[in-house]
């Protein structure tokens, strides 16, 4: 399956074709006694097999998941630094956080649903990152207590505090209404779970399914690293509230090219620098890294 990313793009029907055998004959009752190692390409492990979250899958037969922003984790993280993975799923980007950071770093790892926080926490331990990560169970937000959060039944990587509405992405795409059960999670102000290491804070990858307007007040007010990015998912209709104050802040914004085309492609794509005008006018989503310095690194146009 992974093999089958390398054809050329005009191979496209094939490949999705060939991907979609794949998967159907991982999900079959003879094949359950399969369960491959699963290793990332930066040479990281995940524990279970490809049946069991939808990240597992995606490392199985890609190696990697959204390559543009990985590899940004892997040049602008350093040894050292204290980063926040806010929306961790089963851990992916939190594994590789705490690989760049070193013994001398710090990752705090947020992730509400008690499934994915299992997977999480055994994917630190595999990976001998105990003593650099700490996983918090809690939905992010702008209180603190108790809430309802929906957890999709067919795609774990999509949870959220509110039900998208029949005008969102994420309604159609997810099942509908009847494809989200609600459960009981704590909930969590960012600026408390940081305390007194915000300031230190240099890198936030944020992705909590729409919410993330409901953070950023808090990012900005408390994390004032001077070399402070953040990797973060904007949906509709919350994708100017989202960035807005970014952009009040000065703050240099970039896109990170997660068409999902990534998936059956492994052709190399890098970051696009861009104007909060261009990202205004996108409809449903967009992935975005936004830096209180500019990158130096060589982008697209």
């Amino acid at each position: 399956m992974r093999q089958c990313t390398h054809w050329p793009a005009f191979a496209l029907p094939l490949k999705l074709l060939w991907l979609g055998i794949g998967f159907f004959l991982l999900r079959h009752t003879r094949l359950r006694s399969f369960q491959p190692a699963l290793h990332t390409t930066q040479g990281l492990q995940l524990v279970g097999t490809p049946r069991d979250s939808t990240l597992n899958a995606i490392v199985f037969y890609r190696g990697l998941f959204e390559p543009v922003l990985s590899h940004l984790i892997e040049t602008l993280v350093e040894e050292g630094d204290v980063c926040v993975d806010a929306g961790a799923n089963v851990g992916y980007f939190t594994l590789l956080l705490a690989r760049q950071v070193g013994r001398s770093g710090h990752v705090l790892s947020i992730e509400p649903v008690p499934r994915n926080l299992a997977r999480l926490q055994a994917n630190v331990s595999l990976n001998g990152f105990a003593d650099r990560v700490k996983v918090v169970q809690a939905a992010c937000g702008s209180t603190t207590g108790t809430v309802t959060f929906f957890v999709n039944r067919f795609n774990d990587m999509h949870c959220r505090l509110q039900l998208p509405t029949q005008y969102e992405w994420d309604h159609w795409l997810m099942g509908g209404s009847g494809a989200w059960h609600p459960i009981s999670v704590p909930a969590v102000r960012l600026a408390e779970v940081l305390g007194g290491r915000a300031a230190e804070v240099s890198f936030v990858k944020l992705d909590i399914e729409g919410a993330e307007h409901l953070v950023i007040d808090d990012i900005l007010r408390h994390c004032t690293h001077p070399r402070l990015k953040v990797a973060l998912e904007a949906k509709a209709p919350f994708i100017r509230d989202t960035l807005h104050r970014f952009e009040a802040e000065g703050f240099w914004i970039y896109d990170l090219r997660n068409t999902y085309g990534w998936l059956f492609d492994q052709r190399a794509l890098a970051p696009r620098l861009l104007s909060y005008a261009e990202v205004y006018q996108r409809r449903h989503m967009v992935d975005v890294l936004v830096c209180r310095q500019p990158l130096a690194l060589t982008l697209s146009s």
